[in-house]
Parts: C-alpha cells; structure tokens; sequence
C-alpha cells in the first residue's frame, strides 16, 4: 500500500463537518455517501500537491517560534528530516522511555518555552487544500468489526459520556499550525514503515501471538501509559503560546486528547482491548480505504470552524499512528523478529486474513487463531479451493490443540467428516500420518464417523490407511472406538490386508475383534 502526505491531507479536509459524541453506529444519509465517493476520488500522492505549490509564483516564508518549522504559503515546507522526525517521535530504538528521558523532554520543551514568542492568528493557518463541496452535517459512526462498546467492558464509558467534554474552540485558537503539519509528516512516514513490516512474511501473526499471549496485561498497561504520557506532551507543545498566556491549561490538553484518543484508556485495556489493537493495526497497514479514512476520522468534538476540524482530524491521526508505531517498534526490539520471507501473497482482504489463519494454524498459534475466528475475519466453516476445511488443515499441521479448538466450536459446528478433494476426511488423513493425539481426539467428538470412507480410494476407511502404515497405536485406538475391521478396500478387508503385508502384531490386533 502507497500513502503519501497528500493522503493524509486529504483526509483531514472536509468541509463543514460535525463529529460523533456517541460510541453507536451512525447512519448514512444521500448526502454522506456522496461525500465518501469525494474522498475516495482525491489524489493519493503527492504529485497533485506538488503542481499546486509550482502554480503560485510568490511564496511568503515564515518561522514559528512555537515549532522551529518553516512556513510557506500556500504550502509547507518541512526544516526536519523523515528520519528526524521519527526520532522525535519516540521510533528510535529504545522506545519506552527511562524516568530521566522523560525529565529531558520536559526540560527541553521548558527551554523552547522560554524562547518562544506570541504568534500572530495567521500562523495557525494549514496549506488551503480544494476544497469539498458543502454537504450537511455529516456523522462519522466507528469501524465495523473494531467498536465493541456495547461489550461489558464499555459500561464504564457510557456512564461518564455525559461529562465529556466535545467543543475546543476556545483553545484551539492558540494551535500551532506548524507542528500539526510536521506531525502529518512523521505519521505518513511511520504508517509507511509499519505497513512494511506488517505485510512482510509472518511478522504480523507472531507479533499478535506475542501481544494475545506472550504479553501480561499489567504490561500493556504501562506501554499504554507511558505512550500516552509521551502523546500529551506532544500535544502541549503545540499549545506552547495559549499555556504561556495561561489561556490554555493542561486539563485542556488532557480533555482534547480524551476526545480524539477516545480508545485509551477504557477500551485499550478492557476485556476486548488485544483485539481492539490487532484490528486498528490491521486497518491502518492494508489498502482498506475506507475503513482507514473512517478510523482516522473517528473523534468525538463538534466544530463549526473548517479548520479546527482539519486540526482534531490531523491530531487523531498522529495519536493513533505514534502509538501503534511505537508498541510495534517495541516488540521488535525486545524480540527481534523479522521474517526474511520474500513471497507475495494475495492482499485482498480475504486473501490476508487466510494467510494468517494457514500462519497461525501452521505455527500452532491458538490465540490466534481464536482471534481471526472471534473476530469474524474468518468463518469456522471456510474450506479452500481443494475442499480442506480448516480442521483438516490443523491435522494436517500436526496441531492437536487448534483441532480440539475447532471440535470445540459452536453455531456453527465442523463438519468433522467433510471430505477434501482427495476424498480423506480429517480422520483419514490423521491415521494416514499417525498423529495418535489427533486420533483420539477426533475419535472422541460424538459426531464422528470412525468408519467414514474414501469413495475415490476404493471406499477405504481410517482403519485401512493405518493397517497400510503399520501404525499398531491408531489401529487399537479405531478399533476401541468401533472401528470395523470387516470393512472391505475394494475387495480386501483390513485383516487381509495386514496378511498381505505380513504384519503379525496387527493381525493379532484386529482378529482379536472379531
């Protein structure tokens, strides 16, 4: 996927726009649709853009005190670096930050206080993009699949809705437009270095094994802490002028935030918060765009004012970016993994989910996988192009505990005697590679047929392939479970079928049941 600064440009300019103060789905209006085929018809690259500035034969430079950044109308031009501007960021290596980092930041901003001087209202003005046409007052619902505010751990949110706090008019006047812009930057360019590395091999499926599994809630609860401390004082410093004035305090800050960053803390770390994660960073790495637009745009404020609008949508952004870049530079500097695949797969949205769900079935990742299922990004019962069910494809992998998970499943049930192309059921392939464990397991499901057969094979049953491997073990445990041993392969039942190969022991075993 290909995002440049115009995306998120564009993204942030729509007109006349009043956002959501509720948790619960929208609805759309005529209008609302056709103001989603505007956004999806604007140029997603920086090409546009870049005519724009050649077209204007004078360009006024000015420079903020409150950001250090260059200012040049109509357009921006940024002093810092992509590079630098990660690391100011926090998406350097050591991301969590030590207590005494964290007294250096303060004291820098401190410093760039002091030196700062009052802006005039012109500075607070972002590159005048064309505009949309006027459309009513639009409502922005949440992302299908990724709210779960209904779930019981949203009950904390809907009984302090009332107290939170939705127009920041008054304090968004002291806004440096600057530092806005220069937070576009550092967003595209960690969006681009994120989707990189998640669409990369397996890097996704092991980084959700180690956020579902691997990494205690306690945990999740610092990063979230620490990320949003580091977020704040971003924030502030883009207030610079109105806190020197005292006409911006720092509950304002906190309360902006709140509104934007509606997901932490409540949400981030409530019952469905690992899945809430996965989601959001599934959505801001694929081509979905719209799920992406409607997730950058997701923020609880109401405003008349186009630019404010411009400024909240642009803050969301850089919250929800810097936060996901920086747990995700975290886990790969604690582990170290990157997955030297080169194989492309299909990046449909169905083709990815399915390469994780083969993924995760294949590295025995069960919370994964619950997650992909619960989630509903993939349906229990999918089987793919050669009829293999995903139960079929955990025996396959050798995954007795994803086998019992699917056994496990409910509304819907496996068809745990589904056969694939070859003919096999699971129960035929788990004794043909003699995995004793799955075996049982699959013996023990009272919806299995241990006497199912293989019409393309001569009808033969699990019994047969494992008289034919020698597997003694499996034998006595399909015999235990009913198996019949006077079941004919074509012509030949297993007993004659262990005397053709000379077996003694499983001669013994199965005439023993007759």
């Amino acid at each position: 996927m290909s995002r440049g600064v115009r995306d998120l440009r564009d993204l942030i300019c729509v007109s006349r726009l009043t956002f959501n103060d509720s948790d619960e789905e929208g609805v759309y209006s005529d209008c609302d649709i056709s103001l989603n085929k505007e956004i999806s018809n604007l140029s997603l690259s920086d090409h546009s853009y870049a005519n724009s500035l050649q077209d204007d034969s004078t360009l006024v430079s000015v420079t903020s005190p409150d950001s250090g950044f260059n200012t040049e109308s109509p357009g921006l031009t940024h002093s810092k670096s992509s590079e630098a501007c990660q690391k100011d960021l926090g998406f350097s290596k050591q991301i969590l930050p030590s207590s005494r980092d964290q007294k250096n930041v303060k004291s820098q901003k401190k410093k760039r206080k002091k030196l700062s001087a009052p802006l005039s209202t012109s500075l607070h003005d972002l590159p005048k993009p064309t505009p949309l046409p006027p459309v009513p007052n639009l409502t922005i619902s949440n992302v299908k699949n990724v709210d779960r505010s209904k779930s019981s751990d949203s009950t904390g949110q809907q009984s302090i809705k009332k107290n939170i706090r939705s127009n920041f008019d008054e304090i968004l006047t002291f806004m440096d437009a600057t530092i806005v812009a220069s937070w576009l930057k550092r967003s595209n360019d960690a969006i681009q270095e994120l989707t990189k590395y998640c669409s990369s091999g397996d890097n996704f499926v092991y980084f959700a094994q180690f956020w579902l599994l691997e990494f205690p809630d306690a945990q999740k609860k610092d990063i979230f802490s620490m990320e949003y401390d580091i977020l704040l004082n971003e924030v502030a410093l883009a207030f610079s002028v109105g806190r020197e004035s005292k006409q911006v305090a720092r509950r304002d800050i906190i309360d902006l935030l709140g509104a934007v960053f509606k997901e932490y803390p409540m949400r981030l770390i409530g019952r469905h918060g690992p899945y809430i994660f996965l989601d959001y960073l599934d959505i801001l790495t694929s081509e979905r765009q719209d799920q992406y637009k409607k997730l950058l745009s997701d923020v609880r404020c109401s405003t008349s004012n186009r630019q404010y609008a411009q400024w909240l949508l642009a803050t969301r952004c850089f919250a929800l970016v810097n936060v996901w870049s920086s747990v995700i530079n975290f886990y790969r500097n604690l582990t170290g993994h990157n997955s030297k695949s080169s194989k492309n797969f299909d990046t449909s949205l169905k083709g990815t989910f399915l390469q994780r769900m083969t993924e995760s079935i294949q590295f025995g990742f069960i919370d994964v996988v619950t997650y992909l299922i619960e989630s509903g990004h993939i349906k229990s019962t999918y089987s793919d192009s050669h009829g293999k069910s995903l139960l079929f494809t955990a025996v396959m992998c050798k995954q007795p505990a994803i086998v019992k998970y699917f056994l496990s499943l409910v509304n819907p049930t496996l068809d745990v005697n589904q056969t694939a192309e070859t003919g096999n059921t699971p129960l035929h392939a788990a004794a043909n590679i003699g995995d004793l464990q799955i075996v049982e397991l699959l013996c023990q499901c009272d919806r299995i047929n241990v006497n199912c057969v293989n019409y393309q094979c001569e009808q033969a049953t699990p019994l047969h392939l494992a008289v034919m491997h020698g597997h003694t073990e499996i034998i006595e445990c399909l015999l235990k479970h009913g198996a019949d041993p006077l079941l004919k392969m074509g012509q030949t039942t297993a007993v004659q079928l262990a005397k053709d190969l000379g077996n003694s022991q499983i001669i013994s075993l199965l005439e023993s049941k007759l």
